[in-house]
């Protein structure tokens, strides 16, 4: 759906794919959907929030942005503002759409903008709005681990069962059984960069495209893990940080140029 103002939103669509969506594609598979155009993505976190500052688990919940997340929003605005953007896909949660906003605000000319739900943060179900070291303590002792040392022991258990089985552990301990699987959130992440690729596809002409997209510290991760797996899965993304990554025109091999990066 499209607003007066050139933005769509496709909010309430997760979930719905065909069924050759179900097999999480390989990075080749994805730079293949570009159909041999060039591509870049910049990838930015969402500002600073209330429950970030709090430490509380905050995935599909909101909280407002703070003061000093309003000035992370000017910094990288004013980063980004020499780039031109072809188009723009943000979270549909209120924190990315807000830092989305203050970008666009410095972008001329200012790209078409599309809401996804496919880009939030993963869904920690009954977990929500709980403080963090409560719920990775639970996990913690469920191993038989200090809790001292939150994330050395999260490494440890890691070491174990794989971060993936890491965050599984957090869904099982989900009594509501809302949160996310690994797995799922690995889906939505491919299917995610899959609509991204193929809108930059079909863009007109031959030139590189620039792709601007708002998301989430761990979904940001899970995203360039899809196209570059070698990004370890415990990398710390700063709040309104950069990451970027290319695709040159007729390649399969996608090129990482910046992890985190802060303006």
């Amino acid at each position: 759906m499209t607003d007066a103002t050139g933005t769509t939103d496709t909010t309430g669509t997760t979930g719905r794919r065909d069924a050759d969506e179900e097999v999480q594609r390989s990075p080749e598979e994805l730079a293949a959907l570009a159909g041999g155009r060039g591509l870049v993505l910049r990838i930015v976190r969402h500002a600073e929030t209330v429950y970030n500052t709090q430490h509380v688990m905050q995935g599909w919940s909101d909280s407002p942005i703070t003061e000093r997340g309003t000035e992370q929003i000017a910094a990288v605005a004013r980063h980004l503002a020499a780039q031109r953007f072809d188009l723009a896909f943000s979270s549909d949660l209120q924190r990315t759409r807000t830092t989305m906003a203050g970008i666009l605000a410095e972008l001329d000319p200012q790209p078409p903008l599309e809401h996804l739900e496919s880009l939030r943060e993963w869904n920690f179900g009954g977990h929500e709005e709980r403080p963090s070291f409560e719920v990775w303590s639970e996990v913690i002792a469920a191993h038989g681990l200090e809790v001292d040392r939150e994330l050395t022991a999260l490494r440890s258990i890691a070491d174990r069962i794989g971060w993936r089985g890491l965050f599984d552990a957090v869904a099982q301990s989900d009594v509501s059984g809302q949160a996310e699987q690994a797995a799922a959130i690995v889906l939505r992440a491919d299917a995610a960069l899959a609509h991204v690729v193929k809108a930059a596809a079909a863009l007109p002409g031959e030139h590189e495209a620039q792709v601007l997209v708002v998301s989430h510290g761990g979904f940001i991760t899970s995203l360039l893990r899809q196209l570059v797996p070698e990004v370890t899965p415990d990398v710390i993304l700063p709040n309104c940080s950069v990451s970027t990554v290319a695709l040159a025109a007729g390649s399969t091999a996608w090129e990482l140029r910046g992890v985190g990066e802060t303006a």
